[in-house]
């Protein structure tokens, strides 16, 4: 079974080769290998006939582009799939869903393939799993429990200020002091994806865009395991 993942920046891919070493770790007798390749933004949806022209550090932009050539790549090879995974911020989800599935369809894409979208941010996976959390920021646990007690869990409420606001002693005003710029941001995303994805359970997390995330790669295990045995 092989996963090629696509997201849309370098918190993600943090966040994704955490998550998927817990998840290659609970069956090491079957193989599980995956990449990732990260970009740096969502950027948006090419429009016109040269779609395959654009060169873009941006994940919408190169899609149709780069599932040709993971298509390419791997023919008609059952035991892979392409992950999309990205953030929905504050698009409307299945609409969302539809016009990445309409580039698919338009680029003759027939091998495997899943959009999973995280709501509203990829923070929201975080926020799924308070004891991750609290492990991996002891010093203000108490904060975070009181934050996250107020937290919906998947809702558009600023998903990575409420992070850095529940594990910033001093909140988010200081966070934001400390952290003027878009790079500071990303890179304290980095950082948080590390440390609480080294801490968080996978099997024990409250996001329903994780849950779904993480089913999506069970269906493919399940397939392919049992088209081994065969």
């Amino acid at each position: 079974m092989r996963i090629e993942f696509l997201v849309e920046d370098a918190s993600g891919k943090v966040l994704l080769t955490k998550i998927m070493d817990k998840y290659v770790s609970e069956t090491p007798l079957f193989q599980i290998e995956y990449s990732i390749l990260s970009y740096k933004g969502i950027g948006g949806l090419p429009k016109g006939s040269n779609v395959n022209n654009v060169k873009a550090q941006q994940l919408l932009k190169d899609l149709p582009k780069r599932m040709k050539a993971i298509q390419a790549k791997y023919g008609g090879a059952e035991d892979v799939s392409i992950f999309i995974v990205l953030d929905n911020d504050t698009r409307n989800t299945m609409e969302f869903k539809r016009q990445l599935k309409n580039v698919a369809k338009r680029e003759q894409i027939s091998m495997d393939y899943v959009f999973c979208i995280a709501i509203e941010e990829m923070e929201a996976w975080l926020l799924g799993d308070k004891d991750a959390i609290q492990a991996a920021y002891a010093k203000v646990s108490d904060r975070i429990a009181s934050k996250h007690s107020g937290y919906k869990q998947d809702s558009i409420c600023g998903t990575w200020e409420y992070l850095a606001d529940m594990i910033t002693k001093g909140g988010i005003s200081r966070f934001q002091k400390m952290n003027p710029t878009a790079f500071d941001v990303g890179r304290c995303k980095s950082e948080w994806a590390e440390n609480i994805g080294r801490q968080m359970n996978i099997r024990r997390n409250s996001s329903p865009s994780f849950q779904s995330f993480i089913n999506e790669l069970d269906i493919r295990k399940t397939r392919c395991f049992c088209s081994s045995t065969y």
